[in-house]
């Protein structure tokens, strides 16, 4: 499956123009499992075009999680806001029950609802620092009403390009369990990198939420990761 996937990511890379994979692995006790990510970043005159899926595996005969985001960007020409652009977006993906003690012995596979997303957007000038933000109504399958999201991006080099700082915020609305009533949640997962090249990276990225399921705690999880550009 690993090799499969791993073909697939190199299959797409084929076809964009700006690419990569990453791998992660989650070395706190209850987790020690690896993500396979691919990306993909293509921005055109229109705007641009940014695709991502992750699979965890968390399973001793695969992965248990697949998941991905394909999101499109339109530009919108105006002299009051300098970036404006109009920001659609798709998640998707699945679950699976993993294998560790706790979990039931035949394994269960659960929908992640799909979700369209649709707002606006535009960057924040924080003197070198930009943060790309946007604002967005969010339409989760079975939600019981109105939800929203923002996210906010960032990238910076440091040290002619030795040290990178990326990563991403998203803050949303959701469903309580009981179906009746709202939360807010958190997901960031900053990274920061040593480049040996222009290709190859090494670092760490951390995943911190609040009541991201299945946890409705704060919690807080380091990952090791590799990171190699086509």
């Amino acid at each position: 499956m690993k090799i499969k996937l791993l073909f697939l990511a190199l299959l797409l890379s084929c076809f964009a123009k700006a690419q990569e994979v990453q791998l992660h692995y989650d070395f706190l006790p209850d987790r020690e499992y690896t993500t396979f990510t691919f990306e993909f970043f293509r921005p055109d005159k229109l705007g641009s075009t940014f695709f991502f899926t992750d699979f965890d595996f968390n399973r001793k005969d695969g992965a248990n999680l697949a998941y991905f985001e394909i999101a499109r960007k339109f530009n919108i020409k105006n002299k009051a806001i300098e970036g404006l652009n109009f920001h659609i977006e798709y998640n998707d993906g699945l679950l699976m029950t993993d294998d560790k003690s706790g979990s039931p012995e035949n394994p269960l596979g659960f929908p992640l609802n799909r979700a369209f997303l649709v707002g606006l957007g535009f960057p924040i000038k924080i003197g070198n620092f930009t943060l790309n933000t946007t604002y967005m109504y969010k339409n989760t399958y079975g939600s019981s009403g109105f939800d929203g999201q923002f996210t906010a991006v960032w990238f910076h080099s440091l040290f002619n390009n030795k040290i990178t700082i990326r990563g991403f915020l998203d803050f949303w609305s959701d469903d309580r369990s009981d179906g009746y009533s709202k939360k807010a949640i958190l997901l960031t997962e900053p990274q920061i990198l040593y480049n040996f090249n222009k290709n190859f990276s090494m670092g760490s990225e951390i995943e911190i939420s609040n009541n991201f399921l299945p946890s409705e705690e704060f919690e807080v999880f380091p990952t090791i990761m590799a990171r190699y550009a086509f």
